[in-house]
C-alpha cells in the first residue's frame, strides 16, 4: 500500500474564490494555529499526518498548495513530499510544498529539499511566514507577478549587512553631492536577548522577521531597510528631514501596536526603541561611522513602544 494511489474524485473541487491549502501536522496546537492564520486568505483543509494528507491529496483536486511538518508518525513530511513528486497525476506532482521545520531538524530539512520541497519555514512561524510564501507560489503558478511591493525581499529591503553599509555610503554620497538632507531611523527590539535566552534563538529571529515585515510595508520603496545590528533594523529615508522621520516613527508605533507578532501557543510582551539620525557635518561620512553613531544613540534614553499581547492559544 505504500505510495499506492486511489482514483481522484472531482466532487471536492473548491467552488469558492479562495485557493485551497492542505495543512499537515500531527500537533493539534499547530493545526489550530495554521488554520487560524490561513483561513482569512485561503480555504484550509487539515490532516493529522502524512498518510491522511496523501489520502486527501488524491481525493481532492481543488488543493493548490501544501504546508507540512517534517516529524510525523508513520508517513513523515519527507515521505509525503516523495509521494507527491512521484505521483502519476501531473496535478499532484506540480503542487508547491512548504515545509515547517525546527532548528533541531537540520538533516530533515536537507532531505526535504532533496525530495522536492518548494521552500522551508523555520519554527516558530507567524501568520505571514505561511501566508506570504503561499501567495507568492500561487501567483507564480498562475503567471502573475507579485504585486506586494513592500513584502520582505522587495527592493527596499537589503538582505545583508554589508549590502546595507554599501547602500548607506551610496546614499550619503548622493545627498552630499546634491546638497540634500536625509535621515536614518533606527528601530531596536529591546527584548531580543531576553527572548533568545528564555525561548531560544528561533523565537527571537521569528520576532525580528515580523518586525521587518511591518517596516517594509510602511517604508517607501525608494527608501532602504537593513539589519544594522543583532536586534536593530535601520531605515535610510531619502530626502527626508527629521520631521518626516518623526512622522514615520509615530506611524510605526501605531502599526506595531495594532499588529503584534502572532505565534502559536506563545504570549509575549515586547518593547521597541527608536532613534533618529540626520547624518552630515560634523559626523564622519564613512558609512560604518554613520551607523556606529546612530546605533550609539539607541543606548541613550529612548522612546518605547510596547506591543500588547493579544494572542491566546
Amino acid at each position: 500500500m505504500r505510495g499506492k494511489e486511489i482514483p481522484v474524485h472531482h466532487s471536492a473541487v473548491n467552488n469558492g474564490t479562495r485557493p485551497r491549502i492542505l495543512f499537515v501536522d500531527d500537533s493539534r496546537l499547530m493545526r489550530f494555529a495554521g488554520q487560524r492564520f490561513l483561513r482569512a486568505h485561503f480555504d484550509v483543509v487539515l490532516a493529522e499526518d502524512g498518510r491522511q494528507a496523501w489520502k486527501r491529496l488524491v481525493q481532492d483536486d481543488a488543493i493548490e498548495f501544501v504546508i507540512t511538518d517534517l516529524m510525523m508518525p508513520e508517513v513523515d513530511g519527507v515521505e509525503l513530499i516523495r509521494r507527491i513528486r512521484k505521483s502519476e497525476h501531473a496535478r499532484i506532482r506540480a503542487l508547491p510544498v512548504l515545509v515547517v521545520t525546527g532548528v533541531e531538524e537540520k538533516a530533515g530539512r536537507r532531505r526535504a529539499l532533496d525530495a522536492g520541497a518548494t521552500n522551508l519555514v523555520p519554527k516558530p512561524f507567524s501568520g505571514d511566514d505561511l501566508i506570504e510564501p503561499a501567495h507568492d507560489c500561487l501567483r507564480r503558478r498562475q503567471g502573475h507577478p507579485n504585486p506586494r511591493a513592500h513584502s520582505v525581499g522587495a527592493p527596499n529591503v537589503e538582505q545583508t549587512r554589508n549590502g546595507f553599509v554599501n547602500r548607506v555610503q551610496q546614499i550619503s554620497s548622493f545627498h552630499d553631492r546634491h546638497g540634500l538632507e536625509y535621515s536614518i531611523l533606527h528601530a531596536r527590539l529591546d527584548d531580543y536577548s531576553q527572548l533568545a535566552s528564555r525561548f531560544g534563538l528561533n523565537w527571537a529571529e521569528s520576532t525580528m522577521r515580523h518586525l521587518e515585515r511591518v517596516l517594509a510595508r510602511e517604508v517607501r520603496t525608494e527608501d532602504t531597510i537593513g539589519r544594522s545590528d543583532e536586534a536593530v533594523f535601520s531605515m535610510i529615508l531619502m530626502a527626508t528631514p527629521p520631521a518626516g522621520a518623526r512622522q514615520l516613527q509615530a506611524r510605526l508605533r501605531q502599526r506595531l501596536a495594532r499588529n503584534p507578532a502572532r505565534f502559536p501557543g506563545r504570549s509575549m510582551n515586547l518593547k521597541l526603541s527608536f532613534s533618529i539620525q540626520c547624518p552630515g557635518s560634523p559626523e564622519s561620512h564613512s558609512a560604518d561611522a554613520i551607523l556606529k553613531a546612530g546605533l550609539a544613540r539607541l543606548h541613550e534614553p529612548a522612546n518605547v513602544t510596547r506591543l500588547g499581547d493579544r494572542i491566546r492559544a
